[in-house]
């Protein structure tokens, strides 16, 4: 019994010792440890879409935080391109302040819903307007990196474009996306790779920034930008067509999409031709993008029982692990294999190819309109898990359609990851052009 009560002191005692040891590096890091509270779920059946149903104030990131946030993305690339992408960035001028905020959209059905997101607003002289960037995120695995959420770790994208673009002068809007983010937007299904919804997504939560900017009193200078990396170079091209075709209040004073499966139908058949799987950090990043949208796509379009698309173990195990957005990013990679040889149907990949599946899959291009406002492609030679050929195809599909595009590629042919950090400083440079000229 003594033995018992001492093992149970020494480990009351570690667990002091413990929480003291994390609340003082927290402390003297100068990192706040909030979380953002669940709330009552929403009834939004008399809102109106783009309405602001709560607004939070997380943080200010200081100017220090902020050069931080890009010198950690750095390791994320090679020692060139990192230097030369913190070269172009400058440094940062204002802090930063955060907002984490729900909004009203609408999902593939229609039906209006919460929708979560985050704002960064610099710290301004409040009669001095600023350029607006409307930013459509790039694929997420876990729930952990949707950007309200990552932001309350100091990682994730929301970080990158708060020291790249806020920093120096932008307010920055990012959605989380249908089906990801804060607590009362998680009953409801991811619309992964879904255009539709990543086009309402974002020119919602355009609307709930100006409605926030009016609490705070703030105000933009009239430039509204646009850009989104891999899933948001699709994201922010569906989102551009949208608000060019039906929202004029909205003039675009450019765009940079950049890395983006435009053509669905290309990069899926990338994922699943490529000898070996598609390989990002040595996790199957071909199959889990794969598995991701194949079940998203199976839900929107009803495509059948699992089991006639994926063979076991993955019928029930893509259900088990998508339907969870908490499913953390170490048990994906385990579960899934590099190669997506044996992962579907022989049934299901013949559709794909050239059936039901690859016309519903179809739908979701986002190269099939002709953009009046300026528009850059941006691409890596060196993409593997996007191609080159799918950028190259897009700009010269709507280039012959008499499109207002141009085509660039980053300063270092990188892959994937790599080339995030350099497509990020390349798209503010041509942002940056027009503020420039416009003062």
């Amino acid at each position: 019994m003594k033995s018992t009560k001492k093992i149970f002191l020494q480990l009351f005692l570690l667990l002091i010792v413990v929480s003291l040891l994390v609340f003082v590096l927290h402390t003297l890091s100068g990192k706040t440890l909030k979380t953002i509270e669940a709330r009552a779920a929403y009834d939004v059946s008399a809102a109106n879409r783009g309405d602001l149903l709560f607004n939070e104030f997380y943080q200010t990131f200081s100017t220090e935080q902020s050069t931080a946030f890009l010198e950690k993305l750095g390791k994320s690339t090679t020692p060139e391109s990192a230097q030369w992408s913190m070269e172009q960035l400058g440094s940062p001028d204002y802090p930063v302040s955060a907002y984490i905020i729900e909004y009203v959209t609408i999902n593939h059905a229609g039906e209006k819903i919460p929708c979560s997101g985050v704002v960064l607003i610099p710290e301004k002289n409040a009669s001095s307007p600023m350029p607006l960037l409307i930013y459509q995120h790039a694929t997420i695995m876990t729930n952990g990196t949707a950007p309200s959420i990552s932001i309350q770790k100091a990682s994730g994208e929301s970080n990158t474009l708060a020291g790249a673009f806020a920093s120096d002068g932008y307010v920055v809007a990012i959605s989380d996306y249908v089906g990801t983010g804060q607590p009362n937007c998680l009953s409801y299904p991811s619309e992964y790779l879904y255009a539709d919804s990543e086009a309402a997504n974002g020119v919602d939560i355009l609307t709930a920034t100006g409605h926030l900017l009016d609490q705070l009193q703030l105000s933009t200078n009239g430039q509204l930008f646009l850009s989104g990396y891999s899933e948001g170079g699709q994201a922010v091209s569906a989102l551009a067509k949208l608000i060019q075709n039906d929202y004029p209040q909205y003039p675009v004073t450019a765009a940079v999409f950049m890395e983006g499966p435009y053509n669905m139908n290309a990069a899926m058949n990338n994922f699943l031709d490529t000898p070996g799987g598609v390989v990002m950090d040595g996790r199957p990043g071909g199959s889990l993008v794969c598995a991701k949208a194949v079940y998203a796509y199976q839900q929107i379009y009803d495509w059948g029982a699992m089991d006639t698309i994926f063979n076991k173990p993955y019928d029930t195990r893509v259900e088990k692990n998508f339907s969870n957005p908490t499913t953390p990013l170490i048990v994906l990679a385990a579960n899934y294999p590099k190669a997506t040889d044996n992962m579907f149907t022989a049934s299901f990949l013949a559709s794909a190819k050239d059936g039901t599946v690859a016309a519903d899959i179809a739908a979701n291009n986002t190269d099939d309109w002709v953009p009046q406002m300026p528009v850059t492609f941006l691409t890596s030679s060196e993409d593997g898990l996007i191609p080159a050929s799918v950028t190259e195809n897009a700009y010269q599909k709507m280039l012959a359609a008499g499109g207002n595009v141009k085509m660039s590629y980053t300063q270092y042919p990188l892959n994937h990851l790599q080339n995030y950090m350099q497509a990020i400083a390349q798209s503010k440079t041509i942002f940056d052009s027009y503020v420039n000229a416009a003062n």
